[in-house]
């Protein structure tokens, strides 16, 4: 599940757990920066996660090979579920969110975009006081939401796997969550 920052991503993926818990349907969600921010811990950097992006891209790098082959050996009878991002812009650049080796190591049945307007991304981003963001413009929205479907569909070519798209309309968080389940049901 991938979704740009102030998209709505974890507000739907907490919904997501909750709409499961109720049709007894046994996911496992897991955010692929917490386990880098905890890998980053291990080299001895104790980071905000909004800082990851600023760190040597080498480290950057290590670190995002390592989270992906620690997520990707959890062992689980529930369905795993990734919360990632298509993209990270870095001091060096937009870098893959998921790029090759790690997409590999993911070995992903399904991409899933989480996707709202421009509009309410932009006001999601400047209304969010808890997180640290360059820019919440309107143009920087509408260009991620670009970027992250650009990103998506090279992982799906790459993986093999379809893209689907969920959309988190404002107030609808509820619904985003069983269109996921839906979604997730469907692959079983």
């Amino acid at each position: 599940m991938a979704g740009v920052p102030g998209v709505g991503k974890t507000t739907v993926l907490q919904e997501l757990e909750a709409v499961a818990r109720e049709k007894k349907v046994s996911l496992k969600i897991v955010n692929f920066g917490d386990v880098m921010n905890q890998l980053f811990k291990k080299h001895g950097k104790n980071i905000h996660r909004d800082h990851m992006r600023r760190q040597d891209i080498n480290l950057q790098t290590r670190v995002q090979q390592q989270a992906a082959q620690k997520i990707h050996s959890i062992s689980s009878k529930s369905t795993l579920v990734v919360d990632t991002h298509m993209f990270v812009k870095t001091v060096d650049g937009i870098w893959p969110g998921t790029p090759k080796r790690v997409l590999e190591a993911l070995d992903p049945d399904l991409i899933v975009l989480i996707e709202a307007g421009p509009e309410e991304v932009a006001k999601r981003r400047t209304a969010d006081t808890t997180r640290e963001r360059e820019r919440n413009t309107l143009e920087d929205a509408k260009a991620d939401l670009e970027w992250s479907r650009y990103m998506a569909s090279v992982n799906a070519v790459l993986a093999g796997v379809p893209i689907q798209i969920v959309q988190n309309r404002e107030g609808y968080h509820r619904q985003a969550a069983e269109d996921l389940l839906r979604i997730i049901e469907s692959l079983s």
